[in-house]
């Protein structure tokens, strides 16, 4: 759970949006500050309820929630996020350039910010993101909008739970287990506009550009971003590493203590997995 004692809101208008960003403020005595940036259809509280609180406690984080821009006529662009995650980064920064950590889409997001503004940028953390999408994720969203359009949406809740943990984790719950995080769900217009930018994203050039040391992670069991995506962007990121994590999509609720192992890993010594490296499973 997040405590008020880190979990301060704020807001910024970015092109007209109040975009609401939270600041944890305490600097810890380090330099750097670590920028979240949440997934499609979540924001801080959903995605980083857990990882939040954890990696205040040794350095300074400040995390992103979009919102649906101010008169948008047509569909969202990655443009429209980008710009948001881009306004926040250059206001709260104090001189220093920080690291940005995406998940999902935000994954997405924060690799064309790094790519584009590598003045606010020192290090890059991707979370089960992609670099373009492709049929299986297509075909996955297609189903996503069937169910979306039912009057029900008891169907859609059980889909996107099965799409979003690991078979290894769902093998040991229950239905009642799972109930809880199906009932929080939420679905609503801006999703609908997230989900529909899911199936056109193409980041190839963009992460070419990135110059910064970057850490990629991804699950071994994600069927909505398959690990084979995390290798795509190892690939065309020159100063990667590579961590794979036994879990689904829910990394973040699966295994946050151990993505959290490779987030403090990477923030506080970024020069111990070099260039190309597949990082190793840690002991348990």
């Amino acid at each position: 759970m997040l405590t008020e004692d880190v979990f301060r809101s704020r807001t910024l208008t970015v092109d007209g949006t109040a975009v609401t960003y939270y600041d944890s403020q305490d600097t810890k005595g380090r330099d750097e500050m670590l920028v979240l940036v949440h997934g499609t259809s979540g924001s801080t509280r959903a995605h980083f309820g857990f990882l939040y609180p954890i990696l205040a406690a040794k350095q300074r984080v400040v995390s992103v929630d979009w919102a649906q821009p101010e008169g948008l006529a047509g569909p969202l662009e990655l443009d429209h996020l980008v710009r948001q995650v881009t306004a926040v980064v250059g206001h709260v920064r104090t001189g220093q350039k920080v690291v940005l950590l995406g998940y999902s889409l935000g994954a997405v997001v924060t690799a064309v910010v790094a790519a584009r503004h590598p003045e606010l940028v020192n290090r890059l953390i991707l979370v089960s993101g992609w670099i373009k999408t492709d049929l299986q994720q297509i075909l996955r969203n297609d189903v996503y909008r069937a169910l979306r359009a039912l009057p029900d949406d008891s169907a859609l809740r059980e889909y996107n739970t099965f799409c979003a943990f690991g078979g290894p984790f769902l093998a040991g719950k229950t239905l009642a287990d799972m109930q809880p995080g199906m009932d929080a769900a939420q679905f609503t217009d801006f999703g609908d506009l997230q989900m529909d930018l899911n199936r056109r994203i193409d980041i190839r050039s963009e992460a070419e550009e990135i110059r910064v040391p970057t850490l990629i992670t991804g699950g071994t069991h994600d069927q909505m971003v398959p690990f084979r995506h995390q290798k795509d962007l190892f690939g065309a990121i020159a100063d990667s590493r590579l961590a794979e994590i036994p879990t689904g999509h829910a990394v973040v609720f699966e295994r946050p203590s151990e993505l959290s192992h490779h987030i403090q890993v990477f923030m506080d010594d970024p020069s111990r997995h070099p260039t190309g490296t597949a990082i190793p499973v840690p002991a348990p």
